[in-house]
């Protein structure tokens, strides 16, 4: 056996979680090994959606322009069902500069990221079995061996990530379990020609029968159909003929309707699993190790893509001299994320999978006249894109009395505003974030206040190599932008001369937001206190876990977490806040939309309809992470409260 010194973190699975994880630590400059038992990248096209926040990430990569040239963009949804009209729902209204599921074949995605951790000087390693994993005090010894060699080797790590699917060694070594069950029924899967009048702009959900079949578009006028709960195939699950393809399309769908020129034909069985322990000493695991569900909404590889996202930029500064106890921070934040995500996608299955045909006539009345409503379209769609997601709450975003009431608030997702000038160029503050470092926004306010700007920069330039410090300057559209001082020259200047960041950042009196390098928003202070985001910056490279202490004066102080199933404190992320006001409370607007339309006594019928649609489609809100994920829980692999998950949408 022979022995080697190794990089500082070994990723086992090459997958686009593995590969995007790979890829951040590389850009963050931490040494990186990958590791993959497969001899060859996978041609398999698999995962094919593509959600808005996972764009607006492949964007500060510098990924997404090849993205969406080769892929398909699908602007909305319609529900085919034998009410007389089809129910369509649109994906304009998501609050991103991506507002459509982009369709492409796992096999493209994997390629791109492969490329590009290529160009950062990272080989992925293929034919490599994990044979065992001794983790010590200072570090994780790996027994390998290549395929179809007999010689074994052991690799010496400081941490190792396990991105190797359902099957993970790395979680076996974690002694978690992975708790769930499978739906009992197998699905088939195809890549066809369909000869039949379809909207490509759209992916089609057939309800006409109990079980339903869905077809998303593909590029190149293909097309991906599933067929869940087909009679179980004994051993193997041998994959299904066009034939039989045809015979279930015929029934569930248009009987005209043709599937022709197979390229994919597949047998699978659909499970829903997860672990809450991601995190164990120097193993960690990410992606379909840590999570699986099926393919309703196409959330699984954008959730590992986002696991991915988290745990990078933590990691990094660990390796860099940070205490390890911030990595408890990855597990805290994101099993509570991969738990909404199984319950929607269970709940998609389940509103669409209804076997009473009573309860069938009556879904397929009354979902037309719910989803013709803005403000349950919006909820149903910035949860399928993955927008909504927040870790407020969470150890990284304190709750505080000021900072729940606020649109957006630490734990969110910083919404990307467009109208921003940089150096003669259009720009949009997700530009602004391409950073690998935090970013800190100074947002000079509608009163120009110069002097506190330029205190603020200067102050917090001792941070330089750490945090991009990026001013914001609200200037008339015909004024050029104010002089920055020699002193704070590394700073560049951009300017809002539309006041579009501003007033969408409620910074019109000037503001300071610290955005993490995963665009999630850390620190929001007043301008003229800079001393919140320092402690927040302070605290990431002493951290304990420990809550922060209140800040004295006028900034975001902090108050005590909740109690687990403390109510008052399920506060919802940016756009649910939105609407939240546009729903005014139980229905709100939604139940004026409807009286203006309907009987009372109909629209009782249609509140019933909406709660069991909101519980089935919406049941969580973003992501509110309660404080039950401090110290002692993040090792004890507890299931999240429903404190920890979405408030149940009204």
């Amino acid at each position: 056996m022979s022995r080697q010194n190794d990089g500082r973190v070994v990723i086992i699975g090459a997958g686009p979680t593995g590969a995007m994880l790979a890829i951040e630590l590389a850009r963050l400059g931490v040494e990186v090994r990958i590791l993959d038992k497969q001899p060859a990248r996978s041609q398999e096209t698999r995962a094919i959606g593509i959600h808005a926040r996972t764009l607006e990430v492949f964007l500060q990569l510098g990924l997404v322009d090849e993205f969406l040239r080769l892929g398909h963009k699908a602007t909305g949804m319609a529900v085919h069902t034998h009410a007389r009209r089809s129910t369509r729902v649109d994906f304009g209204g998501i609050d991103s500069p991506y507002p459509f599921m982009l369709t492409l074949g796992q096999d493209q995605t994997q390629r791109i990221l492969d490329q590009r951790l290529e160009q950062l000087g990272v080989t992925i390693e293929r034919g490599v079995e994990i044979l065992n994993l001794d983790q010590h005090a200072y570090g994780v010894e790996l027994a390998t061996r290549r395929v179809g060699e007999q010689l074994d080797q052991t690799l010496q790590a400081a941490w190792v990530v396990g991105c190797d699917g359902a099957h993970s060694v790395v979680r076996r070594h974690l002694e978690a379990a992975f708790d769930g069950d499978d739906y009992g029924q197998d699905w088939l899967m195809a890549e066809v020609d369909i000869d039949w009048q379809i909207e490509r702009e759209r992916f089609h959900v057939f309800s006409y029968t109990p079980a339903p079949m869905v077809a998303f578009p593909l590029p190149g006028d293909r097309w991906r159909v599933f067929m869940p709960q087909v009679p179980n195939r004994a051993g193997e699950r041998q994959a299904p003929e066009i034939g039989e393809i045809q015979r279930i399309a015929a029934t569930r769908g248009p009987a005209t309707m043709r599937l022709a020129n197979p390229t994919l034909l597949a047998a699978f069985r659909c499970y829903r699993r997860q672990t809450t322990v991601m995190r164990r000493g120097r193993l960690m695991v990410a992606g379909d190790a840590a999570h699986i569900h099926s393919p309703a909404g196409g959330q699984g590889m954008n959730t590992g893509l986002h696991d991915a996202a988290n745990l990078a930029w933590k990691l990094a500064l660990v390796v860099g001299g940070a205490p390890a106890a911030l990595l408890d921070t990855y597990q805290d934040e994101r099993v509570p994320i991969a738990a909404g995500v199984l319950e929607f996608t269970h709940n998609l299955v389940r509103i669409f999978s209804v076997t009473s045909p009573s309860k069938r006539w009556l879904r397929d009345r009354l979902l037309p006249i719910a989803m013709s409503v803005p403000a349950a379209e919006r909820r149903y769609t910035t949860r399928l894109s993955q927008i909504s997601h927040t870790y407020r709450g969470g150890p990284l975003a304190p709750a505080s009395r000021r900072s729940m009431r606020k649109s957006i608030a630490p734990g969110d997702r910083l919404p990307s505003v467009s109208g921003l000038v940089g150096g003669g160029k259009p720009l949009s503050t997700l530009d602004l974030l391409g950073s690998t470092t935090h970013t800190l926004l100074v947002l000079s306010g509608r009163g120009n206040h110069q002097q506190a700007v330029q205190k603020t920069i200067a102050r917090m330039a001792r941070f330089n190599g750490n945090v991009q410090i990026v001013p914001v300057l609200a200037t008339d559209a015909t004024q050029r932008a104010p002089a920055i001082t020699d002193a704070t020259r590394h700073a560049q200047a951009i300017t809002d001369p539309h006041l579009r960041a501003h007033r969408r950042y409620h910074a019109l009196r000037g503001a300071l937001l610290l955005v993490r390098p995963d665009g999630y928003l850390a620190r929001r202070a007043p301008l003229s206190r800079p001393d919140i985001p320092e402690q927040y910056l302070h605290q990431l490279t002493a951290w304990r876990g420990e809550a922060e202490k209140p800040s004295r004066g006028g900034g975001e102080d902090p108050v005590p977490a909740p109690a687990q199933g403390d109510k008052r404190w399920n506060k919802q992320g940016a756009d649910d806040e939105r609407v939240d006001q546009d729903a005014g409370g139980p229905l709100g607007a939604v139940e004026g939309e409807l009286l203006a339309r309907h009987s009372r006594r109909e629209v009782r019928v249609i509140q019933t309809f909406l709660d069991d649609l909101a519980s089935a489609i919406a049941k969580h809100r973003p992501q509110t992470v309660a404080t039950q994920q401090q110290a002692g829980n993040s090792q004890s692999g507890a299931a999240p409260t429903r404190a920890t998950r979405h408030r149940r949408a009204g």
